[in-house]
């Protein structure tokens, strides 16, 4: 008789194999956002110039709003409000830079490029505050 060759599976494979697959689902989620209807705050947009070189990246964060207020007397804080618009967990690496008011680059050790992660149709805010009160304007850059 020839030896026959036989996978075999233990009792809680379809145990294990059902909680993987929940798990694998629970990290394709959405994400629910409840707020205000009425909203107390009063935010002080920025109107905001768009470069587009990535259109893929483009397609997969939205930036929804961007707004500003100063902070410890005299330096800018800025925040911008991004959105997933992918269906699954994405990662986006971001960096502020800011500039003086003669267009120059302004140093700082907050411009390093920082990652988020953000479920899918996960809206967040990032933001940054000025090291300098000469810093007047920001770019805001996007990597994926």
């Amino acid at each position: 008789m020839k030896n026959s060759r036989f996978i075999s599976f233990p009792r809680t494979a379809p145990i294990l194999t059902m909680g993987l697959v929940l798990l694998l689902a629970g990290c394709a989620t959405n994400v629910n956002t409840y707020e205000r209807a009425d909203a107390q705050a009063t935010p002080s947009y920025v109107a905001d110039k768009r470069v587009i070189t990535d259109n893929t990246l483009a397609g997969t964060f939205r930036v929804v709003s961007i707004n500003q207020a100063t902070v410890s007397g005299n330096l800018l804080k800025v925040q911008a409000t991004v959105e997933n618009l992918k269906n699954k967990l994405r990662t986006l690496n971001y960096k502020f830079e800011w500039v003086d008011q003669n267009g120059m680059a302004v140093d700082s050790p907050n411009e390093t490029w920082k990652s988020i992660m953000l479920q899918g149709r996960e809206t967040t805010t990032i933001s940054t505050v000025a090291v300098s009160p000469r810093a007047v304007d920001f770019r805001l850059k996007f990597r994926e």
